[in-house]
């Protein structure tokens, strides 16, 4: 067996100041010192892993486990969901969620994306700027409350969306603080951002609770987890849906949008690329809104929106555990050792990708999608953590581009440049300011609405 490089330090901190900046600092790791590395945090010692091969093997085994701190942070205010769960319960729970994601759902949930937001839109005038970050939070944030909630409970999305806010704010804070010390230290941080975890789980205890009292047949999300079962009829409980709904909630607005703010700024950056795409719409959907069953017409549409992941993936950085020494490729990791790796760096190796700095959605084309190592693009994850909602995220993103793309010219000032955020997720900290120059007459109708028994097949 072979022992990994260290990455250099001369300080009791280990790697901990490099780690500031920590987007350059897992960049330069592959290039410098192998596909597999070890940096130190303090005294410990971390592996860092960038080869698609080896991620695979990480993703796939049934013997490597998510982090300690992620489950321990996430937990302190999902409780227990998906994200915070491992092994059988979290496979049971993932089983339980499924069937919300089923197509047919998908084609009821696409109606909400589209018709939100070009309800959201409609309302903006030519002249206005818009801080684009907000508006896609907003947006987003609408959207899944409709789609968990239905329209019955829209009165209480502003308070949801306030407390999802500061608990983003400050689950972000602590992680800054949590991966750099021990499991003991209590980082996780109470006042205001306990009171919004209160309010969170209030106000979603409350409404499962008067659907558990009056039961009769919602379209929405929560009426699949409170109505879902297993094969041996094991169904969530009223803790579990609860934590399903405040994850989904969490995990379904702001990393979508996220990805769809990016994607705006580089439409305003690649003109052509923006022309495209229009063109596309206009081609197959004339003057009306887009639909779902737009979408295997809307080809250009889905490749920009997944090459914005590549460059720009929201969830850019993964951390595991062995639960056993594990052999890594030529190398053994200790149980328990943390191995890291970069979704932002791997999609961006030039071994993985030709020009990996440029932003080229026909690398998407169908003919070219067989050129790329399954696991060397990672914005949803593989293996038995896939992000249950990938598709939908897909849906969303190529729908809401293609819905502002017809209705809307928007404007970036020319000397704008993003300002990157990337703590859990990886975002633009400093907005997107875009003026609208152009709108288009809002339709009367989509084709979901002309034609919406076609969604399901």
């Amino acid at each position: 067996m072979k022992s990994p490089a260290e990455v250099r330090s001369s300080s009791w901190l280990g790697n901990v100041s490099e780690m500031s900046d920590a987007l350059s600092f897992f960049s330069v790791l592959a290039p410098r010192y192998g596909d597999v590395c070890v940096f130190r945090v303090f005294s410990e010692r971390r592996f860092y892993v960038q080869n698609p091969d080896l991620i695979q093997q990480i993703l796939t085994s049934h013997k490597w486990v998510r982090t300690p701190i992620s489950r321990k942070l996430l937990g302190s205010f999902l409780g227990e969901s998906v994200f915070s769960q491992e092994g059988e319960l979290h496979l049971s729970q993932r089983r339980l969620i499924q069937p919300a994601f089923h197509r047919e759902r998908l084609a009821h949930y696409a109606q909400t994306m589209v018709a939100q937001t070009a309800h959201t839109i409609a309302a903006w005038r030519v002249g206005e700027q818009r801080d684009l970050v907000d508006e896609m939070m907003r947006l987003t944030l609408e959207i899944v409350s409709q789609v968990l909630f239905g329209s019955s409970t829209s009165h209480e999305a502003r308070q949801i969306g306030e407390a999802l806010l500061i608990i983003q704010r400050s689950v972000e804070d602590d992680y800054r603080l949590a991966v750099l010390l021990p499991l003991w230290v209590p980082v996780i941080r109470f006042g205001k951002a306990r009171r919004a975890v209160k309010v969170l789980q209030a106000t979603t205890q409350r409404i499962i609770a008067e659907r558990r009292a009056a039961p009769r047949e919602h379209d929405d999300l929560l009426d699949m987890l409170l109505r879902t079962h297993d094969e041996d009829g094991s169904r969530l409980t009223d803790a579990q849906v609860c934590g399903q709904v405040l994850a989904l909630l969490f995990a379904g607005h702001e990393t979508t949008a996220n990805a769809l703010a990016w994607a705006l700024y580089l439409l305003a950056r690649h003109p052509h690329v923006l022309a495209r795409l229009r063109a596309e719409v206009e081609a197959v959907c004339g003057d009306r809104l887009p639909s779902i069953t737009d979408l295997p017409h809307l080809r250009y549409t889905e490749q920009v929106f997944k090459e914005t992941l590549r460059l720009h993936p929201p969830a850019w950085y993964a951390e595991r555990v062995p639960l056993e020494d594990f052999q890594l490729g030529d190398y053994i990791v200790p149980k328990g050792t943390a191995v890291s790796f970069s979704v932002y760096a791997l999609q961006r190796d030039a071994r993985y990708f030709e020009q990996p700095e440029a932003f080229l959605p026909e690398r998407f084309a169908p003919e070219n999608v067989g050129k790329i190592h399954r696991y060397a693009y990672l914005p949803f994850g593989l293996g038995a953590h896939q992000c249950i909602g990938n598709q939908f995220a897909m849906i969303e993103g190529q729908l809401i581009l293609a819905t502002l793309a017809s209705r809307l010219a928007l404007s970036l000032p020319s000397a704008y440049q993003p300002q990157i955020r990337a703590l859990i997720t990886y975002g633009i900290s400093n907005g997107l300011p875009m003026t609208v120059v152009g709108q288009r007459a809002e339709p009367t109708h989509t084709a979901a609405a002309d034609a919406p028994s076609q969604a399901a097949h």
